[in-house]
């Protein structure tokens, strides 16, 4: 006598049916539920939301460290007596009254930033800086270009105010320079002056002297 098994092939496929629903139910479950199913797993939903992924991935790594049992490194420790972080406070500032006259952080007391020492850069008498004449264009009164002409010139035609800002176009800066350092040897009152002091070849011989021995000038010519 063959006893009729319980599952038969009709209520096997209907077993297997009922049991993917069951499956498909549960699985849903989870995947709504699953914020709650672990520490931090709303926080970590938000983060995501959030467009936060570093806060997102510091939780997971918090969540897997429970689990295994291992607890990570805080970021920050306390001390155990407020004596004992007094002294801390005490030690930071006769470091800071230390290096405050080496420190290059200008950030003013009263601003709420964390102030970090920053040294200053060497002095400027290691390295040679070297002062290109012509770098920079000298600007040259037309006063003394007047009284440099009068000193270097022999006689009655000098150029007038108007006439030494047209001139002093010609010169180089090098030459401005010159010009203004052979003006200043001299006082006004012996140059202007009709017949306060005669005319000597020192400064044309000074000038000429400048000629010769100051080099090529350097040309710039746009076309």
């Amino acid at each position: 006598m063959l006893l009729e098994l319980p599952m038969t092939l009709k209520n096997h496929s209907i077993s297997i049916a009922t049991l993917q629903s069951l499956c498909h139910v549960l699985l849903k479950a989870f995947l709504v539920a699953w914020p709650l199913a672990y520490p931090g797993g709303v926080v970590a939903v938000k983060c995501w939301r959030a467009g936060d992924p570093f806060r997102l991935v510091a939780r997971i790594r918090l969540w897997f460290s429970s689990l295994t049992g291992k607890r990570e490194r805080p970021r920050y420790t306390t001390y155990r007596t407020p004596e004992q972080e007094d002294a801390y406070w005490r030690a930071a500032e006769r470091t800071a009254r230390a290096f405050r006259a080496s420190d290059a952080n200008l950030t003013p007391p009263g601003v709420p930033l964390v102030r970090y020492y920053t040294p200053r850069l060497p002095p400027t008498y290691r390295e040679k800086r070297v002062v290109d004449a012509e770098a920079t264009e000298y600007q040259l009164p037309p006063k003394a270009f007047c009284k440099w002409h009068r000193m270097v010139f022999r006689g009655p035609m000098h150029p007038t105010l108007k006439e030494a800002v047209k001139q002093i176009r010609y010169f180089s800066s090098r030459d401005r320079r010159e010009i203004h350092r052979i003006s200043r040897l001299v006082r006004d009152e012996e140059v202007f002056c009709n017949g306060a002091r005669r005319w000597t070849a020192c400064y044309a011989t000074m000038w000429k002297r400048w000629l010769e021995t100051k080099g090529p000038d350097l040309a710039v010519v746009f076309e």
